[in-house]
């Protein structure tokens, strides 16, 4: 069973979704990454916001849940061999590790999360 170890939430403002959800929920802001996302966390929650731009591969509803894989190859292949769709020819870098965005066998959009050796 792979685990979900981040929500990620795709807005439109980094900046007015980062004041929303500080604000309005109590998360505090753990990192920056560029000027296109934020770490977010409150207890062991963690939320990513992610800023949307052209041509992105996730074009669902706007929240994403990161399975996290140690084997993230292994992966891959239970989502394809299960009937999902891969988004990509291969993990994409990001800055904690790699990632494959997926399409499941009902059209919703999800990411696979392997983390870089710490």
């Amino acid at each position: 069973m792979l685990p979900v170890c981040v929500q990620t939430i795709f807005v439109r403002d980094l900046q007015a979704a980062t004041a929303f959800y500080t604000g309005a929920l109590g998360y505090e802001v753990k990192a920056t990454y560029g000027p296109c996302i934020a770490q977010l966390r409150t207890g062991a929650t963690t939320l990513i916001l992610q800023q949307r731009e052209a041509g992105d591969a996730v074009d669902g509803p706007g929240t994403v849940l990161c399975f996290q894989t140690e084997d993230i190859q292994a992966a891959m292949r239970g989502v394809r061999a299960a009937g999902g769709e891969l988004l990509h020819d291969g993990p994409q870098r990001c800055p904690v590790g790699v990632f494959v965005s997926f399409r499941d066998p009902g059209g919703a959009v999800q990411q696979l999360l392997q983390f870089d050796a710490r």
